[in-house]
């Protein structure tokens, strides 16, 4: 988002998915009157806020440990080049659609030295299209949900046999779980009955849960411990991560109990556009709280026809336009989260079907 962008957003009186952030300030008061405020500093993670997140993490996940990183990227590097050393093996499964694959810059390869086995194409893949390798695997790996695909939830019973296959074969699942808290309500378990079904757990504190940053990876102590080595060989040793790990804690305690409100919002929002001509809003119904719509046009047309709007209308509908899977059109992804608390589900949908009329009518600048 540039400079203007963020002018218009800052100027408009309804905003779809993401408020800007608050002032500094303002996020340092409330979080100086967490209870975790009062703890002493960690040294290095350890003790302090970041030994309470950890607690409170690996409880709500039904795991025996977990380790808080400042950065998933290195967390799970970290997971899968221990996984890697402990089978002798750098064949990892992933999805050719995963942040894994498509958000860091070949780090998976380039970095961790790994092989990566791609599965699937536009939708989750499934336990028989692990059944058709032949390689040894070091580690596979599910990415819930799957963000570029869609927010895209594999069936809860497929989700399964991908975990009866991995355990059968002694094989490490584990689950890119950085929008988890999401998935979970999606599926409508609670988080330690789908963590359940891996080894290790990734989930992030910045996303749904709205932290200031860091993530942690939860699994049983002697996994946990393995990692620790691998997190100071790729630089994750922060001196001290309080701010990050009171964040954490915050949002935990405030946003995570509110997903499943989350996720029935955004299925009641995607019906009400779902009946917009010129709009597909997919999946439909959502897998979670969020989802993506394809709209007619290129990229950076739409762009400029939602800054216009946006300026003019003082309505903020949708953070970037990319290129979309339908020729012809562009998609901008949706997320529902406290943001929805100031509007109702049917002002959402006139606010989306304005622009689409104005669009329509030639009003906007093409």
């Amino acid at each position: 988002m540039n400079k203007q962008d963020r002018d218009i957003k800052q100027a408009c009186r309804f905003v779809l998915s993401h408020p800007l952030a608050p002032p500094a300030a303002e996020t340092l008061a409330r979080l100086a009157a967490h209870p975790a405020a009062v703890d002493a500093i960690d040294d290095y993670g350890a003790g302090g806020a970041v030994a309470r997140l950890e607690q409170a993490t690996t409880e709500r996940l039904g795991k025996d440990a977990g380790l808080f990183f400042i950065k998933g990227v290195t967390a799970q590097l970290c997971v899968l080049r221990a996984y890697a050393e402990a089978r002798g093996c750098n064949n990892v499964v992933i999805h050719p659609m995963s942040h894994m694959d498509i958000d860091e810059a070949g780090a998976i390869e380039r970095v961790a030295g790994l092989h990566a086995i791609r599965l699937g194409r536009f939708t989750p893949f499934t336990a028989q299209a692990l059944a058709a390798l032949t390689e040894p695997l070091a580690a596979v790996v599910v990415e819930l949900p799957l963000r570029r695909a869609g927010f895209l939830l594999p069936e809860f019973d497929a989700l399964r046999a991908i975990s009866a296959w991995c355990r059968e074969r002694s094989i490490p699942l584990h689950f890119d779980g950085a929008r988890l808290w999401e998935a979970a309500a999606g599926y409508g378990v609670s988080e330690a009955e789908l963590a359940a079904l891996a080894d290790s757990v990734y989930v992030s504190y910045y996303k749904g849960l709205g932290g200031l940053g860091g993530a942690m990876v939860a699994g049983s102590q002697a996994f946990v411990d393995a990692l620790r080595v691998w997190k100071t060989r790729y630089g994750g040793d922060l001196f001290t991560a309080y701010p990050y790990a009171i964040s954490a804690l915050d949002g935990l305690e405030r946003l995570a109990p509110r997903m499943r409100e989350f996720v029935d919002r955004a299925r009641a929002l995607a019906a009400g556009l779902a009946d917009i001509p010129n709009l597909i809003v997919h999946p439909n119904p959502p897998h979670t709280n969020a989802f993506q719509v394809w709209l007619p046009g290129t990229p950076s047309v739409l762009a400029e026809q939602h800054r216009q709007f946006a300026a003019a209308h003082k309505l903020w509908l949708f953070e970037r336009f990319s290129e979309a899977p339908l020729v012809g059109h562009a998609m901008a992804e949706i997320q529902l989260g406290p943001a929805s608390d100031h509007y109702a589900i049917t002002q959402a949908v006139d606010a989306v079907r304005q622009f689409m009329s104005k669009r329509a009518e030639g009003i906007i600048n093409r």
